[in-house]
Order: C-alpha cells, then structure tokens, then sequence
C-alpha cells in the first residue's frame, strides 16, 4: 500500500500542471518504496515457501541491481548513490521486519508489518537526504517555515529510534535510572541540534509564538487533550473494560483536532502529529520496560482501552489511529502549501480522517447498537454498520463542499464515492488492524482524482 501511494502522487494529473515541480528527494523515495515493495515478495517467500537465507539474500541483490538501474535511468543518479539507495533500503527493510517480528511477536499481521517496515525505512532514507544539509553541511542557508517543520520532526524521531534501538539492544538501559536518564539526554541533544543558525527548541518557540491563531489552536489542541484526560479518567473510575463503541470517542476527538487542523493550521497540525508521534512511542516504551512511577497508569489504561486486535504485546491501536490520520500528510510533498490554495486537495489530505475518524466510528458505532445482518459468520462486522460508514462519509464530503472547504468536480466527486464506497468494503472485510488500512486506501483513490 504505502509503495503504491507514493507512486500514485507522483503520475496524478495535479503534477501535470507545469508549475507544480516534486522535490527530488521524493522521487528518490518513490524508487526506494518500489524496491521495498519487491523486497515484500521476496520476505512472503521465505515466510510462506521457507526459502532459505542464501536464496533470499540473493534475490534481495537481484532487486537491488534493478533499483540502481532505475536511480540511473530516471533520475541520472552518480553510480556510488545510486548504489547505497538501492541496497541499503532493501537490506534495513528485511533486517527491521524480521526484528519486529522476533521482538514482539503476535503484533503484526503480514500486511501491517510490511507497512510499518517500509514507513520505517523510508522514514530513515530521508532523514539521511535531508538532515546532514541541515544541520551540517548547510548552516547558513535560510529555511522555509515547513522545511523547518520537516527537520525539527526529523531530528526528533530520529532521536527516538535510536533510543529504541538501544533499549532494545541494552538491557541495562531498561531500568528506571538508566532510561530517564538515557531520554533526558536524546531529549536535550534533539533540543539544541542546530537547524540552519539556530537550534531546533527556538524554531519551535517560535513557530508556537509566531501569530495568535497558532496559540489559539495550540490552546484548543491542549482543551482537547485534557477532554481526553477527563475522559479516561472516568474510565478508570467506572473500572469495566470498554466496549468497541466506547472507544470510538477516542475516533471522534481525533476529528475534532484533524479537521480544523487541516483546513485552518495545517503546519501546526503536521508539527504536532510529529511531536505526538514521538510522544506514543515513549510511553509504550515505558509500559514495555515497567518504567516507575507511570507504568502502573499506563497499564491500567492499555487493559482498559485495549483492541481486540492487539494480540501482541505492544498496544499497537492508538499509535495507528495517529499514524493512521497523519499519512496522507506525511505522504503529500507539499500538503500545507495545498491547503494554503484554496482547498483544491483537501479532499486527499482529509482521507484519514475521513474514512477512520467518520467511516469506521460510524461503522463501529451503527453495527454496535444496530447491527442484525452480518457479513459472514464468525465476524462481528455488520451491513447495516458499513451503510452507516458510507452515508456519514457522504455526507461529511457534502457537508466540507457545500461550506467551501473542498472544491468538487463531477470527475472528483465520483472518485470520493468511489473511496468512501471501497473503504467501507474493506473495512468490513478486513482481519487487520483498519486505523492503518483505510487511509491508505482511500488516499490511494483519493490521490488519482482530476
């Protein structure tokens, strides 16, 4: 999925327009997700038809070959980079899938660990592109507002799986002192790493101080969050487990934060999916290694609020449902100068919350309380839920055209019915966790529109 949303970004008919002109970086990635997307096949092998490692090493060569012709031919990349983009790429993938799948087993199915694996790498690809000029080699260049954003998101992540890496590799580092300690320190050098003349923590004091809507929407982003606190707390005070529409609030707080977010603070709103990101990550960390004193609250949380999905040891859900959200942001090259043009693309960048924050709730809440027919036996997904999440969706998309958020062709408008009618579809078909599914789905429709 991820591969084929980047690939379709690059051919839809917005980069036709002459002016329109994608970051080289970018088109660097496309090639790297489509030799990810190769490898992909080459893993299913040794999963499914037990290759052994000699094969599998060798066919993963083979594949690099063939993604170092591509940098050659499509981008007249030197032989050296073309080289460590193909192979490197390839060889972290299949190292950080099996890794997922040995250190937390039970957590991913085939798909949903392909997905995270190539998000991972891609991730890692462009933050060795892009931070070393940055920070480095480029000091004295002056930054946009969103490249800023970029790198202070970089830096940060980047910070964060390194202190991943070395919990897992060190297990000294998973007691209390040492992992405060080791998160104070990755939390101090992401703060003063320099971006252009200045350090990262001031570019972010001043984005926040910038203008008073910023501080405005971070005020009702904060009111936000302490309704989720509220929420949860009362949780622990009923002290019974949540049902799947109960959790569904959790779908319907994450609208209110992403449509106002999209539609009137785009940067803000792809900083903090950033920084919050980063932020779950943590704190699943601490659940993992017991960390004093919050692991208990974490606990009690996670037994709470759990998915029936989440078999594994790692509560994988929340961290989806932003992810989830997020992607068509992270996937879209320029998604805030979109949003800033009178709305022509909102439609794309609005696929996550779309289809997770109003389809699936809407299909969760409706098969809960209504749900008669069921799809098939032994599954818990009913028609009358996927009705409700294709009208909700309708409606939604009638009601941002309508107010003049989005712009509407006849072309556009059949290719939203056609995204909502498919996620719908998938949603009640599908035995993986949905919150990382359908925004890829429906972006991947979305994205193709004239």
């Amino acid at each position: 999925m991820l591969p084929a949303c980047y690939a379709a970004t690059v051919v839809r008919p917005y980069q036709h327009d002459h002016h329109q002109h994608l970051p080289r970086d970018y088109k660097r990635t496309v090639i790297v997700t489509f030799g990810l997307l190769l490898q992909s096949f080459v893993i299913r092998g040794q999963l499914k038809f037990h290759w052994n490692r000699r094969q599998a090493v060798l066919l993963s060569l083979v594949l690099a070959s063939l993604i170092w012709g591509l940098f050659s031919v499509c981008l007249k990349e030197n032989a050296v980079f073309g080289m460590f983009s193909a192979t490197v790429p390839i060889l972290l993938y299949d190292r950080i899938y099996f890794t997922m799948l040995r250190a937390i087993p039970k957590s991913f199915t085939f798909g949903e660990a392909c997905i995270v694996g190539q998000g991972f790498v891609a991730f890692i690809y462009c933050a060795l592109l892009q931070l070393p000029q940055a920070t480095i080699l480029r000091p004295d260049v002056a930054y946009t507002e969103m490249k800023t954003i970029y790198s202070i998101l970089q830096i940060g992540l980047s910070g964060i799986l390194v202190l991943v890496w070395a919990t897992h590799s060190l297990r000294w580092l998973r007691k209390t002192i040492p992992f405060w300690i080791a998160l104070i320190v990755t939390s101090s050098l992401v703060a003063i790493c320099p971006i252009g003349k200045l350090p990262a923590v001031t570019h972010l004091l001043l984005f926040f101080a910038n203008d008073m809507q910023t501080m405005i929407t971070t005020g009702m982003y904060l009111a936000l969050l302490l309704l989720t606190v509220t929420f949860v707390m009362w949780q622990f005070n009923y002290g019974r487990r949540t049902t799947t529409a109960t959790r569904k609030v959790f779908h319907f707080l994450i609208v209110l934060v992403y449509g106002p977010g999209l539609w009137y603070q785009c940067r803000l709103l792809y900083l903090a999916s950033g920084l919050m990101l980063a932020v779950l990550i943590v704190l699943e960390m601490a659940r993992l290694i017991q960390l004093a004193p919050v692991a208990n609250a974490l606990n009690v949380a996670v037994n709470l609020f759990i998915d029936e999905k989440d078999s594994g040891a790692i509560a994988l859900t929340p961290v989806y449902l932003l992810v989830g959200c997020s992607l068509p942001l992270w996937l879209h090259p320029s998604p805030c100068d979109l949003t800033n043009s009178g709305g022509l693309q909102m439609l794309t960048l609005s696929a996550g919350v779309l289809s997770i924050g109003i389809g699936d709730t809407a299909a969760s809440v409706a098969g809960y309380y209504f749900g008669k027919h069921k799809w098939h036996a032994g599954t818990n997904k009913s028609v009358e839920g996927t009705i409700a999440s294709v009208f909700l969706q309708a409606l939604a998309v009638s009601l941002l055209y309508h107010t003049g958020v989005i712009h509407l062709t006849v072309s556009r408008a059949a290719y939203a019915g056609i995204a909502i009618i498919v996620n719908a579809l998938v949603e009640s078909r599908t035995d993986q966790i949905d919150n990382l599914v359908l925004p890829l789905v429906t972006y991947l429709i979305l994205v193709c529109s004239s």
